[in-house]
This record gives structure tokens, C-alpha cells and sequence, in this order.
């Protein structure tokens, strides 16, 4: 079987976690089929535009390297992009493309493997069809349901860019108004904030608030590439239900999306207590605000006498999530243990170090890896109690539940781990098996079959 592969990103030991799956599933397919990757991702040498082929532990690799960004501008037509894409597919002649983490390759793709003749699949790692950042999170910080076909609500127009009027292709390149005003927000030079944020609205003012600015034209754009890439795409995968049903609520059909959870690289698990020392919890990810790392360091005040709170991650080159992280780093910084970056191969070994692993984050999340991981090494999860986070855990019997975003119930969490030793460990005794990648990758290989014939 001919497969190609589309991702965003394709590092092979990324801390994030979507690629670690991504290349592990490649990787498993690669021991059966013909399997090739198609990525775009930043480069320090971005020029020459051009599509370099590479190799990963024997994996073909095609790094279309671009000195753009596509994320879903109406009417710029990412030409470069769709010409490499189709030199790859005419070469390779895939009979599946299978699509992870690729909105910000652009809308076209999806139909160009259609059009090739290829059965298309799609796993939706995270809301980005009917949601334009990708998280189910209002600008307002609310959490948004999603439970209607109609769903261009909210702060989808300030998400969407148009190339009418004053906006030329350059300015079109930069980051869009609502995130230089994230930006300039999170600043933790309160002059660099106030002159950066005058500037956002002296912007506003000369192109349009984002929120008011050609909303027929964006809610058009919106929903006929979001449909079209439904109606194009052969079967979705979703790696977990509630994640599932909220495609549901918004249009696509149920025969065309099937639960399949992720599997995982299997390492030592190890067994019984870390230490008799004071009680380690661990943060495991990305840097990102919308990941809840203040909202757990903030929790954590009080408890570093009698606890310690290790943070493994990075912002991942994002401008704004380092002022966010500078920020918060600058206020808890002394409370917290910041081990960095980490390669993902040393997942294990940092597992080891912990006695509970922490997921915070303020959206839904889908299918959180470090949870599958941490359960892989016999670690509890302690979580917040909605989406695909509350999903995998089971609140009292291998981790504990607190309130999504509730600062104090998650401090009082963290409290009862430490008050009650016995607990930790009983819910040591109950964690479950986790999905292998070879059984996973068996299921979506089948899947494959059953499309082709």
C-alpha cells in the first residue's frame, strides 16, 4: 500500500505530542507499506524557497521548506505550496494521504489528494475545522460548546484574516492583530506593553477591528473551505469521543468519523514508590497560556515546603508564549524547578523523577499524550474535569479530577495528594493498560483496507 503522510511539523523527537504519534505511526506503517511523510515547518534558513528530501530512521521524508505562513487567510493563495504538494503526489501516486496537524499548510490540500485518486483520512487533533484557534477558547477566555452546524460564532471574525482593502500579502505575512495584542498583554515590561498595545490599536484603527472588519466575507470563506474539506475527506479519525461528538454537532456526518484512540511507544514502567522524599508533581508540554502552566504554579504557592513542582517544556519558538512564560517565570520562578526542553526519547526517565503528573490546561484538549505516557510509567494524573482530559482518567481510582480553570480547587488537589500518601499509591494500583503504537497502527492499516476497497 502506497501511503503519504501530511503534517504540519515532523521533528522525530519533538517534545510535542502529536508528532512523536505521527512519527511513530509512520515509522510502524513503514515495517508493512510504502509510507512517505510531506511536512512544512520553520527553518533557520527559510531561502531559497524548495522542497528538500530527507530521511528519518530510513522514514522518506518530503520538507517542503516555505518562508510563509498559511493559517486560514481568505483568498491568499498559497501557489508554491500546492505546486510541491501535487509534484509529491504525481511522483509518490499514494493510495491514501492521510492528514495530521496540517491547517496551517493551507485549505487546498486535502481536495488535491482527492483529486489524485487517494482515499483520504484525517485525524483531528485538535478543533481547527470548526474552530480557527484550534482550542474551543473564546477570546473572552470562556470556553466555547461548539454544538451547532452554524459555527462561525463568536471569535471566529477575529481569527480570520481578509487580503481586502489596506491589507497587502506583506502585511498579510504578519502575525494577525489579535495576537500582537496577546502579545503585547503578556509583556512583562510594562512600557514594552504600553507602546506595543497603542500601536494594536492605532492598527485597529487604519484596518479595522478584527471582530467588526468583513465578517460575510470571513463566515463565507469559513464555511465553504471547512465544507469542502469535509466533503473531500474519505474518513476522520477522532482519538477521543468527546472530541467526536463535538464534529458531530457541527455537520459531519457519522459515517464518516470513527473514534480511534492514539496508541503509544511503550518504555519501562516502572513500579512502586519514587522515593520517600517529599512528594514530586510534574508539568509535561508546551509553554502555551492556553496550557494552564500559571494556573498551576499559581496553585502551587504554599505547598514548595512540602512538595517540589518540575516543569519540562519549552514555548517552542512562539513569540507569545515566551513573554508569557517570562512572565509568570519572573513571579513563581523561585517555587518552581524549570528543567526545559526535553527530548522525548528521555520521557521514561523524566516519568521516573515524578510522583504525579499535572495536565492544567484551560480548553478541552482531545487526547492528552502525557497522560498516556504518565499511565505507561505508572505515574497518577491529576487533571481538570472536562474534554478529552477528564476522558482518560478515572477521578478517585488513577488520578483526581479538580474544577477546569479553578485555581483554588486545584491547590487543595495538590494538598490532598501530600496530606494522603496512601492515596498516591492506591491510585498507583489501578492505572490501566494504555493502547500500544503496533495496535493502533494495525487498526488505522485496516481502516486503510477497508477504504481502498
Amino acid at each position: 500500500m502506497r501511503i503519504l503522510q501530511v503534517n504540519h511539523q515532523f521533528p522525530p523527537f519533538s517534545s510535542q505530542g502529536s508528532e512523536v504519534y505521527c512519527h511513530a505511526l509512520a515509522q510502524r506503517l513503514r515495517k508493512t507499506d510504502d509510507v512517505r511523510v510531506f511536512h512544512i515547518s520553520n527553518t533557520p534558513r527559510r531561502r531559497p524557497r524548495r522542497l528538500d528530501r530527507e530521511s528519518s530512521e530510513g522514514l522518506p521524508i518530503y520538507h517542503c521548506v516555505d518562508d510563509r505562513e498559511y493559517s486560514r487567510l481568505a483568498e491568499w493563495p498559497n501557489r508554491f505550496l500546492r505546486a510541491q504538494f501535487q509534484a509529491v503526489l504525481d511522483e509518490h501516486r499514494p493510495q491514501i494521504v492521510h492528514f495530521h496537524n496540517f491547517l496551517s499548510l493551507g485549505d487546498d490540500l486535502v481536495s488535491l489528494a482527492r483529486r489524485s485518486g487517494a482515499a483520504v483520512v484525517y485525524t483531528l487533533h485538535d478543533f481547527g475545522l470548526i474552530c480557527p484557534n484550534t482550542l474551543l477558547l473564546r477570546t473572552d477566555g470562556r470556553l466555547c460548546g461548539k454544538a451547532d452546524p452554524d459555527f462561525f460564532q463568536d471569535c471566529c471574525p477575529t481569527l480570520i484574516r481578509t487580503l481586502r482593502g489596506r491589507t497587502s500579502a506583506v502585511t498579510a505575512r504578519l502575525p494577525a492583530l489579535p495576537r500582537w495584542r496577546l502579545y503585547a498583554s503578556q509583556h512583562p515590561r510594562a512600557a514594552f506593553r504600553f507602546a506595543l498595545s497603542a500601536a494594536v490599536r492605532a492598527a485597529e484603527w487604519w484596518w479595522g477591528a478584527p471582530a467588526r472588519t468583513d465578517i460575510d466575507r470571513k463566515r463565507a470563506f469559513f464555511f465553504e473551505h471547512t465544507r469542502r474539506i469535509v466533503r473531500d475527506v474519505n474518513l476522520f479519525l477522532a482519538p477521543s469521543e468527546f472530541l467526536r461528538q463535538r464534529f458531530l454537532a457541527c455537520g459531519v456526518p457519522p459515517e464518516k468519523i470513527a473514534y480511534a484512540r492514539y496508541g503509544i511507544r511503550k518504555f519501562v514502567r516502572r513500579t512502586g514508590q519514587r522515593s520517600d522524599g517529599p512528594i514530586a508533581f510534574g508539568y509535561i508540554g508546551a509553554l502555551h497560556a492556553h496550557k494552564g502552566v500559571e494556573l498551576l504554579v499559581e496553585a502551587f504557592q504554599g505547598l514548595s515546603d512540602r512538595a517540589s513542582l518540575h516543569i519540562y517544556g519549552s514555548t517552542f519558538g512562539s513569540p507569545v508564549s515566551e513573554s508569557h512564560w517570562r512572565r509568570i517565570y519572573g513571579a513563581y520562578g523561585r517555587d518552581v524547578v524549570f528543567h526545559g526542553p526535553y527530548d522525548n526519547r528521555q520521557i521514561g526517565a523524566i516519568l521516573g523523577s515524578l510522583d504525579a503528573v499535572v495536565v492544567p490546561s484551560l480548553w478541552y484538549e482531545n487526547s492528552p499524550l502525557t497522560i498516556q505516557e504518565a499511565f505507561v510509567a505508572g505515574v497518577p494524573v491529576v487533571t481538570a474535569d472536562h474534554g478529552g482530559m477528564a476522558e482518560l482518567v478515572r477521578d478517585g481510582i488513577d488520578g483526581l479530577y479538580f474544577r477546569l480553570g479553578d485555581v483554588v480547587h486545584l491547590h487543595q488537589t495538590l494538598r490532598r495528594l501530600i496530606d494522603e500518601p496512601e492515596l498516591l499509591e492506591k491510585l498507583r494500583r489501578h492505572i490501566p493498560a494504555v493502547p500500544d503504537i503496533d495496535e493502533q497502527a494495525a487498526g488505522v492499516r485496516a481502516r486503510y483496507a477497508a477504504l481502498l476497497s
